[in-house]
């Protein structure tokens, strides 16, 4: 009897291709329902996918912690290091958030209620300067009486009625939302300090899987990006958040030097805009020029954005580069289009992201232009 040998991979392969193109077709029809799933399963998740997150961040912090008790001459300092590096790394995290609800927040709020209350001078100021452009011809007074229109019923006492009858409605649904964000809160500092205490296992844990999964070339070749996406991100996080604390702590000296009202709200503002290259140092200057100009004058917003770009100077040629080094040697025009990219599709977490993300797939093009380079190199000295 004649036998048939049967290429299993080649049968394997279709199959799976045909498969492929079922879920594909699934997913294309059921779009809605498959993002409403996806959405669900990622709140569930949360709490898990945050507590995760927040152990890397933090975990370069708590290897220098363990280093430094690795020099404590007693054996049972020694012995339990990991431990207490975790231990001391979140007493110190609780003093700087007792520190800060102690001090900066009720500043901050008081500079907030101030800016509040503002406002109506602000609007005054904003249309005297629309009647000026009317007077010039340049805006027609349909449109202004318009805009005033809006204004006004937006702020009618009718509209605030509502609004309050609403949220009088809705204390139940606040309450439970509420009680939510703190479960998940507590759920994810545990699962936090539980990834930092017990990091080790859970990476050997990994690596373990990867190696029955992956061949010996895709997991060495995984590796090597793993590692090099890892001190990417972290490097440039760390320097960022290191930057934006020393960009906002000088800003808030010098706009207080300058008797700025609101220097403290417009110094972290600075500080935390400073994190988006390019874009947010100078949306945060034009804020708080403009904010200066209606509070200071003319003269005190000119010497405010004048000062605001010398610190930028200072920081875009000295500070930063200090700071970062060459840990990303992006060009600046693809820093521009990835930051446009990353702002129109995830918004502020995408402009802050798409430089690290643009710097390691630079790196993994690269790395895959010169391996082909050297692939070619091979077959013409075969060939020769």
């Amino acid at each position: 009897m004649k036998k048939y040998n049967v290429d299993w991979n080649y049968w394997v392969v279709r199959f799976l291709f045909v498969m492929a193109l079922i879920v594909g077709y699934l997913l294309i029809t059921n779009y809605q329902h498959f993002v409403h799933s996806v959405s669900g399963l990622l709140g569930i998740l949360s709490p898990f996918i945050t507590g995760f997150v927040i152990a890397y961040l933090l975990s370069g912090s708590q290897k220098k912690i363990e280093g430094l008790l690795e020099r404590v001459p007693l054996p049972v300092v020694k012995k339990a290091k990991h431990g207490l590096s975790v231990l001391l790394l979140y007493l110190i995290i609780l003093f700087i958030f007792v520190l800060t609800l102690n001090y900066i927040v009720p500043l901050l709020i008081s500079n907030l209620v101030d800016l509040a209350n503002s406002l109506p001078t602000f609007y005054d100021h904003m249309v005297q300067f629309v009647m000026s452009l009317e007077y010039k011809g340049i805006l027609k007074t349909a449109a202004i009486e318009k805009y005033l229109n809006s204004v006004l019923k937006d702020l009618s006492p009718e509209r605030f009625l509502n609004q309050w009858t609403q949220a009088l409605f809705s204390l139940g649904t606040l309450t439970k939302n509420v009680s939510s964000f703190f479960l998940n809160a507590f759920l994810t500092l545990i699962i936090s300090i539980y990834a930092l205490v017990f990091k080790q296992s859970i990476l050997t844990f990994v690596e373990k899987a990867a190696h029955k999964l992956l061949s010996e070339k895709v997991y060495k070749q995984t590796q090597t990006w793993l590692n090099t996406t890892n001190k990417i991100f972290y490097k440039f996080i760390s320097c960022q958040f290191l930057d934006a604390c020393i960009i906002g702590v000088s800003s808030t000296i010098l706009l207080s030097i300058l008797n700025v009202k609101f220097a403290v709200t417009l110094g972290i503002l600075l500080g935390i805009c400073n994190m988006i290259p390019y874009f947010g140092s100078i949306f945060a200057s034009i804020v708080a020029g403009v904010i200066t100009l209606f509070t200071g004058g003319v003269t005190q917003a000119i010497t405010v954005l004048l000062v605001l770009l010398i610190l930028q100077q200072i920081d875009g040629n000295i500070i930063g580069p200090r700071i970062m080094g060459d840990a990303l040697n992006v060009n600046p025009i693809l820093i521009i289009v990835s930051i446009t990219i990353g702002g129109a599709y995830f918004g502020v977490l995408g402009m802050f992201l798409a430089v690290p993300v643009a710097a390691i797939i630079k790196i993994i093009v690269s790395e895959w232009l010169n391996e082909s380079k050297e692939n070619d190199k091979i077959v013409d000295s075969i060939e020769s």
